[in-house]
């Protein structure tokens, strides 16, 4: 549906294109020294700018310049010129009532910064530049026109070659909707012994559940256990509610810091020892010296998180798995020292997960910045990660167009991108009208999702794209999934059904012998027909005893699946 709603919109721009004369694409550049001005002046000391100047003087919060022109009916991009030389800078604007903002690398020379994607269709359109952070010099506004590009479709395969079949089943479940159907999703309130979700929730929803459950292991880290912090069983919580629910989970970690918290008020207590101003850990210093002690408290942190993730495979339960987010904003401790040391953190959270403790039912999400200063550095690398998350906080008017298009210029193709995080709700029609296909949304917990009306979550939950819990298929976790030992179909289960099992053991996809749906034949559906046999299509039969051919076929399959569990042994 979003595909064809996509392409009719852009047969719909091509025709009135065609009939308007705009044959050929135009940009148009509105100069900043042409604007109405509030708080700011226009100068020509610095050269290399547009136009006869620019406008500087972005020292207080009401500074903005505001236009009031035509601009032509259509979908554009906005490029903001601008000139940044005290660091990176953000700024917030208004197009036609939508508002956004957007960050300015730093800069000594006169560039261009893409703030978002709109579609104009005022008769006057009215945008205005605003202060954010302030102390930039801003040179023009230009919108150029835009069509959508074609989302690529991504493999189902795993970083991880020996993930379980259950793993694979999810990726290869998120592939195939990638590009036609966004995953809803929520983050929980961790840790606090409350319903997943709320009754609040529920009541404005009405009834409907997300898809996703977003939790985290913050409770379970070591230095705030310390201090008597209580997980109250968030991951066996976590856990139940994917069985009951057949739900799809995605942890996080607020990591804090293994050791060396300030903890002092104002800021710096030990609970927000994740956060760079409250730890004086060094993290270099760790890495750089394995036979250390700080780089064993790491080890120590990452196998304590190991334990929880471990219940999930014991479980059956897959894991979208986002560690170490946000990390070139540098405001949590794992990035607070650049690329290179946070991408051997990740390399070594990845190795120590999935090497050494064998965990195989991760799909490994990396949260990026978009395409912000040098966001290029901070990418861990295609053979340690799955699929990018973005986190968004912005104006509810926000398309997060300029965002969404950022991540698929660089990853279209490669990886999946979600909306890992965001303090609003995703307009689906806005999705719709510019191509935004995240594979998944999930809002932020507390005063965030509290502030979303009836109206906005029933409109984002209820649209044809949006999938919630009860429009999930049956997944092989889910209690409710059910079992069949009826291999060939035949409305009995028995020796032919072995021998099917047999022919397809150690194979994955659509087959016959997967009696547990969950994409693989292994020895959970092996089990499945011994609990079966004898039985009928619909109903029990009697206590039948295994006869002896295929007794002795048993004992040979036993020794196949033996000898293919010990050669697949973890350390």
């Amino acid at each position: 549906m979003r595909t064809a709603n996509i392409i009719a919109g852009a047969l719909a721009l091509a025709l009135v294109t065609c009939l308007s004369g705009r044959l050929d694409a135009q940009n148009y550049r509105y100069e900043a020294e042409s604007s109405q001005r509030t708080g700011v002046q226009m100068v020509s000391s610095i050269p290399g700018y547009s136009g006869t100047g620019y406008v500087t003087g972005f020292d207080n919060t009401s500074d903005k310049v505001t236009w009031q022109v035509d601009v032509p009916n259509g979908l554009y991009e906005m490029w903001v010129g601008y000139r940044s030389q005290y660091g990176q800078k953000g700024y917030d604007f208004h197009v036609d009532g939508e508002a956004g903002s957007g960050m300015f690398d730093q800069s000594n020379v006169f560039k261009a910064d893409r703030a978002g994607l709109f579609n104009l269709q005022n008769p006057t359109n009215t945008f205005s530049i605003e202060y954010g952070w302030g102390y930039y010099d801003l040179d023009y506004v230009e919108f150029r026109p835009f069509t959508p590009p074609t989302l690529a479709p991504v493999s189902p395969q795993l970083v991880d070659e020996q993930a379980n079949a259950r793993t694979k089943f999810l990726m290869n479940y998120l592939t195939d909707i990638y590009g036609e159907k966004t995953l809803s999703g929520q983050q929980h309130e961790v840790s606090q012994n409350l319903s997943f979700p709320g009754q609040s929730y529920l009541t404005k929803s009405g009834g409907l559940v997300p898809a996703i459950r977003g939790s985290d292991f913050i409770e379970y880290s070591p230095s705030r256990l310390q201090f008597g912090s209580n997980p109250r069983n968030e991951t066996e919580q976590t856990i139940a509610w994917a069985q009951q629910t057949g739900g799809v989970v995605s942890m996080m970690w607020h990591w804090n810091a293994p050791a060396n918290l300030i903890n002092q008020s104002g800021g710096k207590e030990w609970w927000r020892g994740f956060y760079t101003d409250a730890t004086t850990f060094n993290l270099p210093g760790a890495l750089a010296n394995p036979a250390g002690n700080d780089y064993q408290l790491l080890l120590r942190d990452i196998d304590a998180i190991a334990v929880e993730l471990q219940k999930f495979e014991d479980a059956g339960v897959p894991v979208i798995w986002r560690p170490l987010h946000e990390a070139q904003g540098g405001w949590f401790w794992w990035g607070a020292h650049g690329p290179d040391t946070f991408k051997q953190l990740w390399n070594l959270t990845y190795d120590r997960l999935t090497e050494y403790h064998g965990l195989h039912n991760l799909i490994w999400e990396f949260t990026s910045s978009s395409a912000e200063g040098n966001f290029r550095d901070w990418y861990p690398g295609d053979d340690v990660v799955d699929m990018i998350g973005l986190d968004i906080y912005t104006d509810p008017s926000a398309s997060m167009s300029g965002q969404w298009y950022d991540l698929v210029q660089e990853y279209n193709g490669r990886k999946l991108i979600a909306l890992s995080e965001t303090g609003t709700l995703p307009n689906p029609d806005v999705m719709d009208q510019w191509g935004i296909d995240w594979s998944y949304f999930s809002p932020w917990s507390g005063s965030f999702v509290n502030a979303f009306t009836a109206q906005q979550l029933q409109a984002t939950l209820g649209h044809e794209d949006v999938i919630t819990l009860n429009e999930l298929p049956m997944m092989p976790w889910n209690a409710a999934a059910p079992q069949n030992g009826d291999f060939n179909d035949d409305g009995i289960v028995d020796g032919a059904d072995l021998l099917l099992w047999q022919r397809e053991f150690g194979s994955s996809g659509v087959l016959s012998a997967d009696g547990n749906g969950d994409g693989a034949v292994d020895a959970d559906d092996l089990a499945i027909w011994r609990q079966q046999f004898g039985q009928s299509a619909g109903g029990a039969g009697g206590q039948a005893t295994v006869p002896e051919p295929a007794t002795a076929v048993l004992g040979g399959v036993f020794g196949v699946a033996f000898g293919f569990c010990s050669r697949r042994s973890r350390r």
